[in-house]
This record gives structure tokens, C-alpha cells and sequence, in this order.
């Protein structure tokens, strides 16, 4: 494992790896979207030159060549190969145009790069497969996160067990949508101080920085029970999402300060 790299993956508008590299990391960073890499790289030009930043303008796919990824129109943060997410987001009623990318598993990267510190996967439909890439390798990042399904039960506990698999043992649900509450510590526990303020384009804090308390997995799933339920009922698919209740339900959570319903990041660590 190397100490001061972290992988990027689902890169986006380069968010999270400008707050990386202002931590002092190195970042291997993946995205799919020729696009954002463009903009991205030519940002960046100086670190990507100092070799602290490395971009890799593919979609990571089960194996090596052409692919069909789809650009969402209205937000670019949606893009993906899988269908299913497609028809998900068109619900939603956005709209998307295919272009056609490289695919490339993740194995490869490992192979060209190492392990890292931390993962970060952030991609639409394939957060699986990324996780699936680590089986391969003996040594692990000593932290991952992910975001993780809002389908079903199943799907959560595919991915916990996953994770447990892998050699994870202790876990944080991370809200997504209390991104601008979440302040930095100072000193640092990982990395360089850096005050950061964090949006919903961010994945926020990682490793000990991370919010939250740690929580076994049995624990992790009881609360993942309870985000679907919720999520059922008020989510952006949900029963009430277009109805008067959903907007009481959102003013009693204010007024209460429960927590919003949003999507989640699961940060897992290997045992100290």
C-alpha cells in the first residue's frame, strides 16, 4: 500500500481531487467523460506534470475496449454505462446522449499504479465492479468508500458482504445532503489541514476525518435498513416524493433537526 496515494474514481469536476491534493496526496482520478478530463487536466496541468496527478479518461468496465457510455444532459454527475440507470434518471426526467469511451477494469489500473491509501468510488451503476477489482489483489487500501444502492436490501448487503469479504470490519453511513454542515478537523487526522467547505459534488472527508462514529457491519445494516424505509417513502423515487406529505415531512425535519433524506456514502477501514 502507498501511504500518500488515493484513487479518484468517478472524478467528476475534480472536486475531491483538489481537496486530495491539497492534503498532500498523491491521486490517480478516472472519469469516463472526455469532457470534464479536459477541463480538469487543463487545471491541474501543473500537478499533472509534477506527477501528483494522474487522469485516466476511461469507464471502468468487466473488461478492455469499447463501450458506450451515456452523458447526462442535465447533469453531468449522472453519467454512466448501465442501462438501468438510464431509465432510472429519465424517470427523473433528464435526457442523455450515448458516445462511445474505452473501457478498462479496474485490475489494470491497480496493476499500473498500486494500492492505494484510499479509494473513493463515486460511479454510476459500477461502484460493484470497483470493489470487485480489489478481490485480485493480496493487499488492500487501508480505507474505501462508496456509494452505495438505494434499490433494495439485497443490494446493500451484497455490498457489505463485499466489503467484509475484502477484510473490512468497521463502517460509516455517511449522508450525503449534510455535505455543507461537515466542518474539517483541525489538527488533521489524515493528511495536511485544509479548510474545506464541501457540496453535494463533494464526497467529503475520508478515512478518520470521515463523520460519524465507526459501526460494526450488523450495525451498519440495521441502520441501512431504516435509510431504505425512509428513502421508500421520501426519496427522489419514493412513494411521497411528488406529494404535500413529502413537504411536511420536510419542514418536521427541520423543525426537529432529523436528518434530510439523501444518498449515502459507506466508508469502510481494514482492523487496526
Amino acid at each position: 500500500m502507498q501511504d500518500d496515494l488515493i484513487y479518484d474514481i468517478g472524478m467528476h469536476t475534480g472536486k475531491d481531487t483538489d481537496y486530495y491534493l491539497k492534503k498532500g496526496f498523491r491521486v490517480v482520478a478516472v472519469e469516463a467523460n472526455a469532457e470534464l478530463v479536459r477541463d480538469v487536466s487543463e487545471r491541474f496541468s501543473a500537478e499533472i506534470g509534477a506527477g501528483r496527478l494522474l487522469i485516466y479518461n476511461v469507464a471502468i468496465a468487466e473488461s478492455e475496449g469499447p463501450a458506450t457510455f451515456y452523458v447526462n444532459d442535465q447533469k453531468d454527475d449522472w453519467g454512466t454505462l448501465s442501462r438501468d440507470f438510464v431509465e432510472r434518471n429519465e424517470s427523473l426526467g433528464t435526457t442523455h446522449r450515448a458516445v462511445e469511451v474505452t473501457g478498462v477494469p479496474l485490475q489494470k489500473i491497480i496493476r499500473e499504479c498500486g494500492i492505494p491509501y484510499y479509494a473513493k468510488v463515486d460511479i454510476e451503476g459500477a461502484d460493484l465492479l470497483c470493489l470487485k477489482a480489489f478481490l485480485d489483489f493480496d493487499e488492500k487500501p487501508r480505507y474505501f468508500s462508496f456509494e452505495s444502492s438505494l434499490i433494495d436490501y439485497e443490494s446493500v448487503f451484497t455490498e457489505l458482504s463485499l466489503m467484509w469479504v475484502l477484510g473490512y470490519r468497521n463502517f460509516k453511513i455517511v449522508n450525503q445532503a449534510l455535505n455543507q454542515r461537515v466542518q474539517c478537523p483541525n489538527p488533521s487526522l489524515e493528511g495536511n489541514y485544509v479548510d474545506q467547505s464541501f457540496d453535494g459534488h463533494m464526497s467529503g472527508p475520508f478515512g478518520e476525518e470521515a463523520p460519524g462514529e465507526w459501526r460494526g457491519i450488523e450495525d451498519t445494516l440495521e441502520r441501512y435498513k431504516e435509510i431504505l424505509a425512509d428513502t421508500a417513502k421520501f426519496g427522489a423515487m419514493g412513494k411521497y416524493y411528488h406529494s404535500r406529505v413529502k413537504k411536511l415531512d420536510d419542514w418536521y425535519r427541520k423543525l426537529t433537526n432529523k436528518e434530510p433524506v439523501g444518498w449515502y456514502d459507506i466508508h469502510a477501514k481494514l482492523p487496526d
